[in-house]
């Protein structure tokens, strides 16, 4: 194997290809990214068993096309520290790879590229296309109530729900839910289907979306999920369990709404926050007709309160919940108004905005406080 390439057309894909690379594997080849030369193509792909991430590059003067692999981490560094607009040749020779860049030379301890593992895609399945800009709101809008390390494994993901023509994605960690639907338009005609996309593809997917792509293709099989956009495709396990029912986690018939623009809630609840217990980020949320009262107390008898004049017309209620989860919503929530509906103090609060293009919806159980 005999190339070269730009430093700067090889950096971002290794970038890509070097996030679902584990830094803590079981076995040494996985710290690897396998590198596959076809005529002007350079092919990249990271593994950690579950995910896979290929990317490519353009290459110049390719000679003798074969793969290897090498440690992801340290290439990925080394390409990183080169000055930009810098010309790397690369040249595979008794079980090494050298780099010749400038004045800089390197050496990198190979592996038989016939030892790197595939993650198995299954071909045939249901297949969607999805505009870039509407996925990346589905992802971006639901990704943060995903459980991280929850004995519950299912929910360390999130659930990925087709019907008809509707794609929805639902996330949730038992203490708050996010459920975003969108149409998939065209002449799509979709079978049902039910699947959990683990968060590190979900994360990994929403880090692609970062680079541009117009259109996002999707297929989804029994045990496999590929998303491809531009030069990546992304392969993915899927979490094998029964997602609960989300449906019975939406409190149904609230009457009480409040309508508040998300600029005007997000500095109170911060400056709120800061008094409220530690661990807990409980937050009071007191309401009459036109008046929002916000409070916090921890357990140094420190308090916080903060009143606003909001258009609100339901009954008289209170309701604490977790600032933190409050504050996430509006992290990912557009500008405008948001509309809060609540039923009591026993139910969850629903965070809606008010014109949202995509169907979106927040759910935060209440506190005790």
């Amino acid at each position: 194997m005999k190339f070269n390439i730009q430093r700067n057309q090889l950096l971002k894909p290794l970038q890509l290809v070097n996030g679902v690379v584990e830094r803590r594997q079981t076995l040494p080849i996985l710290g690897n990214v396998l590198l596959s030369a076809n005529d002007d193509q350079l092919f990249l792909t990271g593994t950690d068993l579950e995910v896979e991430l290929s990317g490519q590059a353009n290459l110049a003067n390719l000679s003798d096309a074969e793969s290897v692999t090498v440690p992801a981490r340290k290439l990925f560094d080394i390409c990183r520290a080169l000055p930009d607009e810098t010309e790397i040749s690369f040249h595979f020779e008794h079980h090494k790879l050298y780099l010749e860049a400038g004045n800089s030379r390197f050496s990198l301890m190979t592996m038989p590229a016939l030892e790197f593992p595939k993650v198995k895609d299954a071909p045939d399945g249901i297949g969607f296309q999805l505009d870039a800009t509407a996925f990346k709101t589905l992802i971006d809008r639901t990704q943060f109530a995903m459980a991280q390390q929850d004995v519950r494994y299912y929910l360390n993901g999130s659930l990925w729900e087709i019907s008809g023509d509707t794609l929805s994605v639902v996330a949730t960690d038992g203490h708050r839910l996010a459920c975003c639907k969108i149409a998939l338009g065209g002449e799509q005609v979709i079978d049902s289907a039910k699947v959990i996309v683990p968060r590190k593809a979900i994360v990994e997917i929403g880090k692609l979306l970062q680079d541009g792509a117009d259109t996002i293709n999707v297929v989804i099989s029994a045990n496999s999920i590929r998303v491809s956009c531009n030069e990546f495709v992304l392969t993915s396990k899927l979490i094998d369990g029964r997602y609960p029912d989300y449906q019975n986690v939406i409190p149904k018939g609230g009457k009480n709404q409040l309508v508040i623009d998300r600029d005007i809630l997000k500095p109170v609840l911060a400056r709120v926050a800061i008094l409220s217990n530690e661990k807990f980020k409980g937050v009071r949320l007191s309401l009459e007709e036109g008046s929002l009262k916000v409070t916090a107390n921890n357990p140094e008898h420190e308090e916080a309160e903060e009143q606003l004049s909001v258009e609100y017309t339901g009954d008289p209620i209170e309701v604490g919940v977790n600032v933190t989860y409050l504050i996430d919503v509006l992290n990912t929530s557009p500008k405008g108004n948001l509309v809060f509906t609540l039923t009591n103090a026993e139910k969850g609060v629903i965070v809606e905005h008010q014109n949202d293009d995509i169907e979106v919806l927040n759910v935060i159980m209440p506190m005790r406080l």
